[in-house]
């Protein structure tokens, strides 16, 4: 059998588990392409996996890490198969995961956004569109690919809540939602710009043109144009993104939680499930990269007056 219709199978028996494997599959079909080029249809060794992984040498070494990461298990699983094919060593290429520094939004720059789509976006549909996802974003913490995914049928207005349909595992979520957001969303779902584009009724809630859903790359385009119009920047940094708005609701919460003297632990347990992760050591990935929040939980480490009597240095 070729390394095509192993990966194939591969697959198969993965997904039966839960797992997506979308980028996994993505690399893994180059890896394989790679290999048949070269005349490596049905074996690969240790060198060949290093090779592709470094294929390009002006990668950062991060870049190549992750594509090595994508073949050792696929390796691992041919070498328990048939025994032909050697498991890649840990740490081969071993690379630091580098996390950008979010911005983390203010609400002066939140009601900024929104009052500034209506006149950035001379197209009434584009302008309600961007102006409801960035609040939902804000309001939920919602990946933009969850968003653009949300059906109708999706939302209960009498519940309050909204289905989320997973993108990174196999598990659904239902995400209460504040009143507030429930009738924005019921505004725009019976706007007249949106209603003109003849939207099918079960269709998904966030609409283009053609009544169908849009694609995350064009809603990313929306909003850099927007925070570039109203000059939203981090100095000498990256521009902020949609993601942002994410780690913005995670910081907020735990700030929150901090100055309110409750149990910090409890507060991220529920972020968790709220933001659909399947574990806290994600929603930490979220907040490690957050200043702010270093700031706010180092002051609730500070000895009070009380304290300091009790105990004098």
């Amino acid at each position: 059998m070729t390394l095509h219709t192993e990966l194939d199978t591969y697959l198969t028996q993965r997904r039966s588990m839960g797992y997506q494997l979308t980028t996994a599959e993505y690399l893994l079909r180059q890896f394989c392409d790679w290999l048949a080029e070269r005349s490596k249809s049905d074996s690969f060794t240790i060198e060949d996996a290093v090779a592709w992984a470094r294929d390009r040498p002006q990668a950062s070494p991060v870049w190549s890490a992750q594509r090595l990461t994508a073949v050792r298990p696929f390796a691992a699983w041919l070498n328990a198969r048939t025994g032909d094919i050697s498991c890649i060593p840990a740490g081969l290429l071993p690379a630091r995961t580098t996390r950008r520094e979010p911005y983390i939004y203010t609400q002066h720059d939140l009601d900024q956004m929104l009052t500034a789509c209506p006149q950035h976006f001379s197209n009434q549909r584009v302008a309600d569109t961007m102006a409801t996802i960035i609040g939902l974003l804000a309001a939920t913490g919602l990946r933009i690919g969850e968003a653009l995914r949300l059906r109708v049928a999706d939302l209960d207005i009498q519940a309050h809540v909204l289905t989320v349909h997973a993108t990174k595992h196999p598990l659904d979520r239902v995400v209460p939602l504040h009143p507030t957001t429930t009738t924005a969303l019921i505004d725009y779902l019976t706007s007249p710009a949106r209603l003109a584009t003849c939207p099918a009724a079960d269709g998904p809630i966030f609409v283009n043109q053609r009544g169908t859903a849009f694609v995350s790359a064009t809603i990313e385009q929306h909003f850099r144009s927007l925070t570039t119009a109203i000059g939203l920047r981090h100095d000498g940094r990256p521009p902020p993104r949609l993601h942002d708005l994410r780690h913005t609701f995670a910081t907020r919460h735990m700030i929150a939680a901090y100055r309110a003297g409750t149990d910090p632990a409890r507060t991220l347990g529920l972020l968790a499930t709220w933001l659909g992760h399947t574990g806290i050591e994600h929603t930490y990935w979220y907040l490690s990269a957050a200043p702010e929040l270093l700031t706010a939980a180092a002051r609730r480490l500070e000895p009070t007056p009380q304290s300091a009597e009790r105990n004098p240095s």
